[in-house]
Order: structure tokens, then C-alpha cells, then sequence
């Protein structure tokens, strides 16, 4: 773990450069990587887009066990976990038993627990995926957090304290 304080204060101190240029590269490649292999994507009516949405929001996922291999692999405990990621011991057992409750955490949830678990940016992003969920370049915030996973920082309070220093409105903790 990283958490060097100089990370997030060059990060306050040189924002607009910073954020303007940085792009979120499992997003990129994702959603821009079929260009460069000389693949299009088919355009799909919009009622199949519409069934393939309704039938991932109708399946429930399981997040739990990608926590529990990551814990166990870092030797951190459940409740070191939710502790460090600042998400009551209720959300999480809710979360335990998703797969059977149809519960869907949020992605800020979601983004709390990979940065107390000090995942990279691939592994976060198959964690959003699993809830359906993704990074956007879009979204400053967004930006802010995988710009901090990228360089090892990640202290979830000061994070949180500089997306609402920059756009104004709490994100990992809302």
C-alpha cells in the first residue's frame, strides 16, 4: 500500500491538468478496443438492447465470493474489511447474501470495498462488472478514484474529501 500523502495533495494542487488528461484505460479499452482491432460492433434494435438490460437487471449477482478471495489473499478480515471501507456491518451482510436476497449493492459501495481491499484498476473494474456496474470517463469522480488506484492511494476518506472538495457533492459515501 501506498497511501503517500503526496499522491492526493498533487492530485488537489493539479486537478484540471491532471483529470482533463487521465483516462480511465479498462474503460477505454472496453468500450473503444473493438476500433483498433478493425471491429465495429453490429448496431442492435433498441427493444434487444432493452431485453439484454432487463435480463441482467433480473439476474441476481454475487459479489460475495470475489470479496472473500480477495480477504483471503490479503489477509484481511470482514469486518477489518467493512470497517476500512467505511460500510456498515449491515450493508455488508446484506451483501452475503445478495445471490439470494437479490440485494444490489452501489457502485460507490462497491468502489469503497476495492479500495479498502487496495484492488488495481482491472480488479476493480471486474467488481463493478459483477454488479453491473463500470468506471466512466465521464464522470469526474470516477476519474478522481481510479486516478488514486492507479497510483496506489487509497485512503477511501480522503479520496471522498477531494471528489467533494472538486464536484461539490459526496460520492463514495452517499
Amino acid at each position: 500500500m501506498t497511501n503517500d500523502k503526496r499522491v492526493i495533495e498533487n492530485l488537489r494542487e493539479n486537478y484540471l491538468e491532471i483529470i482533463s488528461n487521465y483516462i480511465i484505460t479498462a474503460y477505454d479499452t472496453s468500450c473503444h478496443g473493438f476500433a483498433d482491432l478493425g471491429y465495429t460492433p453490429p448496431l442492435l434494435p433498441l427493444r434487444t438492447i432493452k431485453n439484454i438490460v432487463k435480463s441482467f437487471s433480473d439476474t441476481p449477482c454475487d459479489l460475495y465470493p470475489s470479496i472473500i478471495k480477495y480477504c483471503e489473499a490479503k489477509d484481511i478480515a470482514e469486518n477489518e474489511l467493512y470497517k476500512k471501507a467505511h460500510v456498515s456491518k449491515t450493508v455488508f451482510s446484506k451483501i452475503r447474501s445478495m445471490k439470494d436476497t437479490g440485494y444490489k449493492p452501489s457502485k460507490s459501495t462497491i468502489l469503497c470495498l476495492c479500495l479498502a481491499l487496495e484492488l488495481n484498476n482491472s480488479e476493480t473494474e471486474v467488481m463493478l462488472n459483477i454488479a453491473g456496474y463500470s468506471l466512466s470517463n465521464d464522470i469526474i469522480a470516477d476519474k478522481i478514484v481510479s486516478y488514486c488506484i492507479s497510483k496506489r492511494y487509497y485512503d477511501v476518506y480522503d479520496i471522498e474529501n477531494l471528489i467533494l472538495e472538486k464536484t461539490g457533492g459526496a460520492y463514495l459515501y452517499s
